[in-house]
């Protein structure tokens, strides 16, 4: 990569030299004509226009052009105004202050978009307001323009005249879709930052109006894009983004997107926030539209809209307060807290595993998570607290699990020491069985010289009698290509369950250990290294698999389950396939279900 880029989709309307063609409009003449070059007031460039306003009679700055301007879909029209003396504004439902585009002069339609009840108002001058043209506008006259665009301005009314001064100011007009572009970035050069894009939006040579420095963070609106046209290496910490109130746009304008499959995105401890989520028109939302590398810590998301993640994206120690609804896209969510969502969901996922530790808190009308449509029969974790969510199973809207089981097939929750047992709204004909009292079995695998972690180490335990699954079950299977058919009465797995198949003869690839898809209660298939003859022959038989394999850097692994009743476990450990190799060490024991089970393995160097 290479030093951050920060750019706009913004295209001037009007350049800073071009003073003249303001105008006020029909029905908006209370003002004196505007002063087309007044370098006095300017906020961007060298000239604005600004207009005497002593009167309460509706007044009006407008820059007719000389060709119309016609916007594509979704873009807006961006405008610098305001009024020096903002408290003789009127309040916002009276129309204080407008935007207004036009045919003539005698054409138009405008829209209110401030007043002196809304911020930055009484106390500032300037806001930069944007308007989509296509919303039903508040005012009209005439025969309003629908596509093309002669002239845009701004408009008012006070509550009492100000006859000093020119107070009503409009300085640059943009449009475009208000889209702050950020790409490249990295550890040498500087990774792209909030405060990087602000400093090149605030010059007086700019003024995009996009993200801008602001009391105690920076003010956003638009389209963020995190990854234009190339990837973006993006790292920052501890900044607050407040969310603009912007109330003549689309729902979808504040948005933030995340794209190309090799953009980095690291936020920790970044708090964004809706300044206005009751009468703002767009509260801001996030896509990962590229399954880039995302990790987000001890962020506060408040008063958001919809948020959508992918696998690469992890969310840890962060809050999401009154946001509309979670998908999960297989990211995983780790001591995070999902607080009053404004949705019927607060996140969508595909199996509770990519949740742990996590806070849900219901307003008392919504689920927690919506698995959708279990097709499979499967078992999931559930290590998570629950607050006001409904205490039964039912249909009442505030079961904290919503999931869909087909017919046939069985989800069983298994729920962790400690934690809130959920409530299930199953709108299918399966069935799903919730387990409490899950332990973890570990084992930490370490040096016996050094005392070091040994990462990588494979590690393979399996349960020795029958009291949860099975031993040395006699089987049958089949195989097609790759895929190997397993029958195997009532065996109690789920798909990902692990299962070690030996004692086949014919073909030593249905040999080994393999993680299962589940077909029936009597059967499921593996994949095979090799393309298997059929049928297999000799002595099958299964055992169950509780943990297959290789320890992280922290020399560890663990599995996390419930067990009816005490399990016998034999297994072992090794690492014979990257240096530094070690000798094989045993593992035994038995998984108590109130403690479960944790071994620490020493191995000998085998060099």
């Amino acid at each position: 990569m290479a030093v951050p880029s920060y750019t706009t989709d913004l295209i001037d309307l009007i350049v800073d030299s071009d003073t003249t063609a303001w105008t006020e409009l029909t029905g908006m003449l209370g003002g004196a004509l505007p002063d087309e070059a007044d370098t006095e007031s300017a906020l961007q460039g060298t000239n604005s226009c600004s207009q005497a306003t002593n009167t309460t009679a509706l007044f009006s700055s407008c820059r007719i052009l000389t060709s119309p301007v016609t916007l594509t879909s979704g873009y807006v029209f961006l405008v610098w105004h305001g009024h020096g003396v903002a408290t003789a504004l009127l309040n916002y439902a009276s129309g204080g202050l407008r935007l207004v585009v036009v045919t003539d002069a005698g054409n138009w339609k405008a829209w209110a978009v401030g007043g002196n009840d809304v911020s930055p108002f009484p106390y500032a001058k300037w806001v930069n307001n944007p308007v989509d043209p296509t919303v039903t506008a508040d005012y009209t006259l005439g025969t309003p323009p629908t596509t093309n665009y002669y002239g845009v301005g701004s408009a008012g009314i006070l509550s009492a005249p100000v006859s000093k001064g020119q107070p009503h100011i409009v300085d640059i007009i943009r449009y475009g879709r208000a889209e702050s572009r950020f790409y490249d970035g990295d550890g040498t050069l500087g990774y792209a930052t909030f405060s990087g894009f602000s400093a090149l939006n605030d010059a007086t040579s700019a003024r995009w109006g996009l993200i801008q420095k602001t009391d105690g963070g920076y003010l956003w609106k638009g389209l963020m894009t995190l990854g234009y046209t190339s990837a973006v290496d993006f790292r920052d910490s501890n900044k607050t983004i407040l969310i603009q109130d912007t109330r003549k746009v689309y729902s979808a304008f504040n948005k933030i997107e995340v794209r190309q499959a090799t953009s980095r995105v690291d936020w920790t401890g970044i708090n964004f926030t809706c300044l206005s989520p009751t009468t703002t028109a767009s509260k801001g939302s996030f896509e990962c539209i590229d399954d880039a590398d995302i990790n987000i810590s001890g962020c506060v998301f408040t008063d958001m809209d919809t948020f959508i993640f992918k696998a690469n994206s992890t969310v840890g120690d962060s809050i999401f307060r009154r946001c509309g609804q979670i998908t999960g896209g297989g990211a995983a969510f780790n001591s995070c807290s999902f607080t009053t969502s404004s949705a019927a969901v607060s996140l969508v996922l595909t199996n509770l595993n990519q949740v742990t530790d996590c806070d849900f808190i219901s307003d008392g009308s919504n689920h927690a998570i919506n698995l959708g449509t279990i097709s499979s029969t499967i078992s999931m974790n559930w290590n998570n607290y629950l607050t006001s969510y409904a205490t039964i199973n039912g249909s009442s809207g505030n079961e904290a699990i919503l999931v869909s089981v087909s017919s046939g097939q069985t989800l069983t929750i298994n729920v962790g020491t400690g934690y809130s047992t959920p409530s299930i709204y199953n709108t299918g004909s399966g069935t799903v069985t919730v387990v409490s009292g899950q332990v973890t079995t570990s084992v930490t695998v370490k040096d016996l010289t050094t005392g070091n972690n040994v990462e990588g180490a494979r590690v393979l335990i399996w349960a020795t009698n029958n009291v949860n699954k099975f031993y040395n079950a006699s089987v049958t299977i089949t195989g097609s290509g790759t895929t190997a058919t397993v029958t195997h009465t009532g065996h109690g797995l789920s798909t990902g369950d692990k299962v070690i198949i030996s004692g086949v003869t014919n073909d030593d690839d249905y040999n080994g250990v393999f993680s299962i898809t589940y077909i029936s209660s009597s059967s499921y298939s593996y994949t095979a290294d090799d393309t298997l003859t059929s049928p297999a022959t000799g002595t099958p038989v299964a055992k169950w698999a509780i943990i297959s394999g290789l320890t992280n850097a922290s020399g560890y692994i663990e599995d996390v389950r419930s067990f009816g009743i005490a399990q016998p476990i034999s297994g072992w450990v090794r690492k014979t396939s990257v240096s530094p190799y070690y000798q094989e060490g045993a593992v035994s024991g038995t998984i108590s279900i109130a403690n479960g089970f944790s071994s620490t393995i020493q191995l000998v160097r085998d060099e």
